[in-house]
Order: structure tokens, then C-alpha cells, then sequence
């Protein structure tokens, strides 16, 4: 299926397209508040959709930046029947090209820790270490000791 990376300003479309591919992963975004949290708030930061030839979407991408020269990845989702064919990558490079044109250094995600031996997030860390992520550090006090926090960063200073 073809599909096109799009950058997405209405804030009505953002909320459902994160709610759509959010419920689609539930080995990843299982709590009902998380989710609702996620779409409430990425309405208001930017945001990329990978939407299909028949306006469906099927990936999605969105994030903040701190103290000018950090971008954080706030939320990041791709249908599951669409993993590993560059859906994700794609949806990462336009992300990171938003970062560096607002002369961000590093882009950050929060993930969970490789303390906890849980396979969906193996392949999360795994898809980030390929864009060149490295682990930073492990918060149990961040969300709490059962769903450690691992932060991963890239330096992206040209």
C-alpha cells in the first residue's frame, strides 16, 4: 500500500489519528489514561502522519522541544501490520529534520528500560539504536518501579 509522510496542523485530525493507531498497539499503549493522555496532549505539539492512498493512517509521529536545543519524541506509533517496512523511519527522519531546523543538539525518547525483558519494547529500543539512539539512563521514579523509564539520546549537531 503506498502512503505519504504528511504534516498534520488540525488539531481535531491529531487527536484521532493518535487514538486510532494508539488502540491498534495495545503490548504498547495498554492503560486507557496513558492513551487518553496522549491524544489530549499531542493535538497541541507537532505531528506527522503516514497516511495511505486511501486516506487512512497508519503511522504517526509527534514532539516537543526543551530549553531550545532538545528535541523530545513525545509519542511515536505505527499500525502493527505496517512494522518494518520504513514506515517508522520515515515518520523518525521528518522528525529529526524538524529538530535540526530548529537547531535542536540531541533529540531524546523516554522508553521502557531493558531492566524489564518485555519483547514489544525490545523491538522499540531496537528501532531506536538503529537511528542511532544510545542509552542515556534508567528512572524507576520517573513513571513508577514496575515501568522503569529508560531515556535514549542523539546527538544531532551537524
Amino acid at each position: 500500500m503506498n502512503y505519504k509522510i504528511k504534516y498534520v496542523e488540525n488539531k481535531n485530525q491529531k487527536s484521532e489519528f493518535t487514538n486510532k493507531v494508539l488502540r491498534e498497539l495495545p503490548d504498547w499503549f495498554g492503560i486507557e489514561k496513558s492513551i487518553v493522555e496522549y491524544v489530549e496532549q499531542a493535538a497541541d505539539l507537532p505531528f506527522w502522519a503516514a497516511i495511505t492512498d486511501i486516506n487512512e493512517c497508519i503511522g504517526i509521529f509527534s514532539g516537543k522541544i526543551h530549553y531550545g536545543s532538545t528535541g523530545d519524541i513525545f509519542v511515536c506509533a505505527v499500525s502493527p501490520q505496517f512494522h518494518r517496512i520504513g514506515v517508522g523511519s520515515e515518520l523518525y527522519k521528518e522528525m529529526e529534520y524538524y529538530f535540526k531546523a530548529n537547531k535542536c543538539n540531541y533529540v531524546i525518547v523516554k522508553t521502557l528500560s531493558d531492566i524489564v525483558d518485555y519483547e514489544p519494547y525490545n523491538k522499540t529500543r531496537k528501532f531506536y539504536s538503529k537511528h542511532g539512539f544510545t542509552k542515556l539512563l534508567t528512572l524507576t521514579e520517573m513513571w513508577d518501579e514496575n515501568n522503569p523509564c529508560l531515556i535514549m539520546i542523539k546527538d544531532i549537531r551537524e
